[in-house]
């Protein structure tokens, strides 16, 4: 706690604003009060043992007379969660220090602000252990007491969410996570070879930033629509006002499933904010080695999902706005069925393609024995989204289907045997690529990726393989009477 109070005071007494001079006069006079920019901050929610963000307080003198602030307090239960810097002096609960530069009024230290200035406080959450299983609301007040005898009061909330602390994790035998409470992942989390680990629905798996997941066994998350199992960073709170930190991708690494590792399956699972998304080591194609259904890859700092000489099924997911690719195929054997895979993201102009396959790594070959993408949307902000790489050995299997998709590419022409009903966006449309979904809040960062009702997506899919497969959108929405392309069937607003 004392070096938290000591960092905030390092790190703002410079960026604060000193109005006190030893010989300028400050009368305070009777009933004079500062205008508070807020009256209540508000930290969210924060896991135990960890501080929030930082947050702001504005001071303002509108008064033509200089103001002394005599003595400045967190009051409350549970003042000693919280830490302020008012002007460069730092306050801990009760206890306070004043910055060298204060004058003395009375014989007290005083912080001064005169006539039409103004000044900063900044303002910090420290969560502490509430031993339950649902957050807690802790809260304060930040007072200020001038020296004609008024008080202003800030009210301070945050709260407290206690978690399960893994630190340098390996499972060697058979475990379940169980949903009570979430998990905060500090380094690695290991499954070991032979082993399965089981993520009960409603596990959440909180991931500081250098943490990561290797499976060199099994792992099944057993999610469910009402309680989808999540993997994210660690940061519940806002970075920005209306900018969460679950927004800002590469909050944590990822996920490996290693070469020993097959029987994979991820169901109801929202993974999002990673570095390198899921990714699936070189293996035997002829065994199953990852399922993902009903679930989201979103938002990664390098590709969402990389699959390598791997046997995979992809059903009824949206993998969204990596910085990379979306998905990056290097031969194997795999299915996308009802999958919406879209290239949006805003954090750069560089991004990579929506979907990127070949079979040859390195000049290498590496045989596409199959890739079937059915009854799904690939699409993004570029004009091509979707990028084959064919070895120049005609002899490696490069076996590809598009079959009743909304494909964001040039039409294939010169291979009709691998497209079959598809409806080619081209950038003169005016229905093309986000203006299929609706619209986008860039502003808050957040992506909706359900259709409008003039999406070209609308009616594309085939009934028989949605009735085989998918009759339930990602949501648990009936695709009747006709089935759309992608995860989302569209809903009637009215």
């Amino acid at each position: 706690m004392k070096y938290a109070l000591y960092l905030l005071s390092a790190v703002f007494s410079v960026l604060s604003v000193t109005s006190c001079i030893s010989d300028e006069d400050f009368p305070t006079p009777a009933g004079a009060t500062f205008r508070l920019s807020a009256d209540t901050i508000d930290f969210d929610t924060v896991i135990t043992h960890t501080a929030s963000a930082t947050r702001s307080l504005t001071i303002y003198n509108d008064n033509s007379d200089g103001l002394s602030i005599t003595s400045v307090t967190i009051e409350g239960e549970d003042a000693t969660q919280f830490l302020a810097n008012v002007d460069g002096a730092s306050f801990n609960g009760r206890e306070a220090s004043v910055n060298d530069q204060s004058s003395m009024v009375n014989g007290q230290s005083t912080i001064d602000c005169r006539g039409k200035d103004s000044l900063i406080a900044f303002l910090q959450f420290n969560a502490k252990d509430i031993d339950q299983d649902d957050a807690a609301l802790c809260e304060a007040s930040l007072v200020l007491t001038l020296a004609n005898g008024k008080r202003q009061s800030i009210v301070l909330q945050g709260y407290s969410l206690d978690a399960i602390e893994l630190r340098g994790k390996v499972y060697k035998s058979d475990a379940t996570l169980a949903a009570a409470r979430p998990y905060v992942v500090y380094d690695s989390l290991v499954v070991a070879e032979g082993v399965t680990l089981t993520l009960a629905a409603g596990t959440t798996l909180l991931m500081r930033p250098e943490a990561y997941i290797e499976v060199r066994g099994t792992l099944i998350a057993d999610g469910t629509l009402q309680q989808p199992v999540t993997i994210r960073g660690h940061r519940l709170d806002d970075m920005f006002k209306h900018q969460p930190y679950d927004r800002i991708d590469n909050q944590w690494q990822g996920i490996t499933f290693t070469t020993s590792s097959y029987g994979n399956r991820l169901s109801y699972c929202d993974i999002h904010s990673s570095n390198y998304g899921v990714v699936c080591d070189s293996s035997d194609v002829s065994k199953l080695k990852l399922t993902i259904e009903n679930s989201i890859l979103h938002n990664a700092k390098q590709d969402c999902l990389t699959l390598t000489s791997t046997q995979a099924f992809i059903g009824n997911t949206q993998i969204s706005n990596a910085e990379g690719n979306c998905v990056t195929i290097q031969g194997g054997d795999q299915q996308f069925i009802h999958c919406t895979i879209a290239s949006f993201n805003p954090f750069t102009a560089m991004r990579g393609n929506a979907l990127v396959f070949s079979n040859t790594i390195d000049n290498h070959p590496c045989p596409l024995q199959r890739l079937d993408i059915i009854n799904s949307i690939v699409t993004g902000y570029a004009s091509d989204e979707i990028f084959g790489e064919r070895s120049e050995d005609e002899g490696v299997p490069f076996n590809f289907t598009f079959r009743n998709s909304l494909l964001c590419t040039p039409e294939i022409s010169d291979e009709p045997q691998s497209s079959i009903n598809n409806v080619w966006e081209e950038p003169k449309d005016s229905i093309t690529r986000a203006r299929n979904f609706v619209p986008f809040d860039l502003q808050a960062i957040y992506f909706d990726f359900s259709l409008r009702d003039d999406s070209k997506a609308r009616g594309l899919g085939d009934p028989g393989i949605t009735n085989l497969y998918y009759p339930l959108d990602r949501l648990g929405r009936k695709r009747t009477p006709t089935a759309d392309a992608g995860c989302y069937q569209y809903q009637d607003q009215d």
